[in-house]
């Protein structure tokens, strides 16, 4: 038994917000919110157009990429995967939604870029030196191997977050789901996708390429090592939401680009 053989949750009275795709890719993601045992969750779907639906495998990457965040220390929100039934635009869909509970707690929270708007020394301060200014490298850089073994194509500047109190924090990186093999809709797209290649991204912070970014670490960071067994966390319980081909393929990209990452010197 799997998350695909699991009972559609019906979330049909939800209303569903539009998201556009940033440079790197194309379509609409939607998202809402929905109150659960007294907390706030945060509910995504993978892309939608009015013709084909819901289509792509965006909310199952978020799963993926928040289980290998948790496994190798670093700060993602945890979530789960649901079979549901939804209705878009008077039409009913059942689809796979990702849900996460709201990490705030009793923080205010603003998009990174317009903090650091309000808050750099001048124009001439770039993202990274205001984060290095704010003594939050260690976390951009964790940030930018995240994103690397994922291929992050969407950290633009408000898909991170400071949340505000009297010390000021960033938010846990959320919004993984343009990442992995997101281009391929179809299982045959997979054999012409090059899983090393390095393709311009949306990134508020660092370079608009995901292996500069890896040159830009300047220190010793302190994770968790990448294990055989980890394949088998990541895609528990996945059986039939995805053709297995895309495991395969979602596994050698973290895998190869583990390697790169070690040879930085920063794991």
């Amino acid at each position: 038994m799997g998350i695909a053989d699991d009972k559609p949750w019906d979330i049909r009275k939800l209303g569903w917000s539009k998201s556009t795709g940033s440079m790197a890719t194309d379509g609409v993601y939607m998202k809402t919110e929905h109150i659960i045992d007294g907390k706030k969750h945060y509910l995504k779907l993978s892309n939608y157009d009015s013709y084909r639906g819901i289509y792509g495998h965006e909310s199952v990457n978020e799963l993926i990429a928040s289980r290998l965040g948790e496994m190798l220390g670093f700060n993602v929100p945890a979530g789960e995967l649901k079979k549901s039934l939804v209705r878009i635009d008077g039409n009913d869909y059942e689809a796979y939604v990702f849900l996460s509970a709201s990490y705030k707690i009793t923080e205010s929270r603003v998009s990174f870029e317009n903090f650091y708007v309000d808050h750099r020394l001048s124009t001439e301060e770039s993202p990274l030196d205001f984060c290095r200014r704010y003594s939050w490298e260690s976390e951009i850089y964790k940030m930018f191997i995240f994103d690397y073994l994922i291929i992050n194509r969407d950290r633009h500047g408000a898909n991170l977050e400071v949340l505000k109190n009297s010390e000021n924090r960033l938010s846990p990186l959320f919004d993984n789901g343009l990442s992995f093999a997101c281009s391929c809709v179809q299982v045959g797209d997979l054999e012409t996708f090059d899983i090393m290649a390095d393709r311009p991204v949306n990134s508020f912070i660092g370079e608009k390429r995901l292996a500069r970014n890896l040159a830009l670490i300047d220190r010793k960071l302190q994770f968790n090592e990448l294990r055989a067994s980890t394949r088998d966390i990541l895609f528990k319980d996945l059986t039939g939401v995805l053709h297995e081909r895309y495991y395969d393929v979602i596994w050698d990209i973290i895998l190869r680009r583990w390697q790169n990452v070690k040879k930085f010197r920063i794991a």
